[in-house]
């Protein structure tokens, strides 16, 4: 352990990045949350910045600004040590965590116990988007989503019925039900209309399944542990897309546009990176679409991602929202390298009350970026605009 809080003032801001804090190494997340603490320093460099760091990852701070104060950890004296002997020393924080096992909620909760004023979403927020099912809930009579039910997968019950009786149903056309129910009709039906089985809390490198037959079903135990609880969610063909916002708490803003490089097979997902600014005919609705969302769950604030699905019919446009994530996400690497603004310094600004979602306008960019996670490592390739 080594590090200096005597010099720590009412404006010191604690920075942080839950996995390179830690010293936790996940290959396809650690490499995205490099780059997102390094990103986020570099934009509150102006900022009395304290970096709290794992000495696992303490090379990522050889290239970072010498008034960045480096507050380094090791096994004896680590991240949940730090948060509970010395995080109440600061009045303020900024951090990014991932939902993966109640991460984001728990070190949320903690902080806010602790009386630190935080630039993020707060606890009650971060608990309904970690939570897919909740999240479904939250929105359902506000948002267009995917139908989504719930299983506990429970060796004891057969949780194996709703999901084949909502598949089959699924593909039924209407005049399919005028005969009733029968297992010889559902048993011969062509099942085009599929469903996707993943965890209720996940993260990109999540377990994720295609349904689309009794044998996919059964296939759930080889992938998720007994007494798993699994989203089933209609399987939305279309672009699969992305909205970055920032959010006061009360009103939000859409910055850009992103395509999402999502690499999906029957047994397997894998988030490879995206191309923002997306441009697309439909982007003011998706836009006002995903304000709508994230103003819909109390407590989002800061920098916040809205997953979804486009689906074009003869021209027309439908949104799925899939998902919120009440956090930072990959695409602020690459939006802070091309848009007009320092989005860090607008969310302390915004949060602080020095300015409004109204104040936040002309936004631009400077050229297109693409990120790419090759080999363990996100790349920036500057586009045309």
């Amino acid at each position: 352990m080594s590090y200096d809080l005597n010099s720590i003032t009412d404006d010191s801001i604690l920075v942080f990045e839950y996995y390179t804090a830690s010293g936790l190494d996940e290959l396809c997340i650690s490499s995205e949350a490099e780059s997102l603490i390094l990103a986020l320093v570099e934009d509150l460099k102006e900022e009395d910045v304290y970096l709290l760091l794992n000495e696992k990852y303490q090379y990522i701070a050889k290239d970072l600004d010498n008034t960045i104060n480096i507050i380094l950890l090791n096994d004896d004296f680590d991240f949940e040590d730090f948060l509970l002997k010395d995080a109440s020393k600061f009045n303020r924080t900024i951090f990014i965590a991932s939902e993966e096992d109640d991460a984001l909620y728990g070190i949320t909760r903690f902080l806010e116990e602790s009386n630190i004023k935080i630039y993020n979403s707060n606890a009650h927020a971060c608990e309904v988007c970690s939570d897919k099912f909740e999240m479904f809930h939250t929105l359902k009579s506000q948002i267009t989503q995917p139908f989504t039910f719930k299983i506990t997968l429970d060796s004891d019950i057969y949780w194996k019925k709703p999901i084949l009786f909502n598949l089959k149903a699924n593909n039924m056309k209407e005049s399919d039900f005028e005969y009733g129910y029968s297992d010889e009709l559902f048993d011969s039906l062509n099942i085009e209309k599929k469903y996707i089985a993943k965890p209720v809390n996940g993260v990109d490198c999540e377990n994720i399944k295609i349904i689309k037959s009794k044998e996919d079903v059964d296939d759930l135990e080889n992938i998720f542990d007994d007494g798993s609880e699994i989203l089933i969610q209609e399987y939305i063909e279309g672009e699969v897309l992305s909205v970055s916002l920032i959010s006061d708490g009360d009103n939000a803003i859409a910055l850009s546009l992103n395509k999402q490089f999502v690499h999906i097979t029957d047994d397997f997902q894998q988030y490879l990176g995206g191309q923002l600014p997306y441009r697309h005919p439909a982007k003011d609705m998706i836009f006002d679409k995903a304000v709508k969302a994230v103003k819909s769950i109390e407590g989002i604030k800061g920098f916040v991602g809205v997953d979804l699905i486009l689906v074009e019919n003869d021209g027309d446009y439908e949104v799925y929202i899939i998902e919120i994530n009440s956090r930072f996400t990959t695409p602020y690497v690459g939006l802070r390298e091309v848009l007009n603004i320092n989005i860090a310094k607008t969310i302390l600004d915004l949060i602080d009350g020095k300015i409004s979602i109204d104040d936040i306008d002309h936004l631009s960019f400077k050229n297109g970026v693409k990120f790419i996670k090759d080999n363990g490592v996100l790349k920036i390739i500057s586009t045309d605009n």
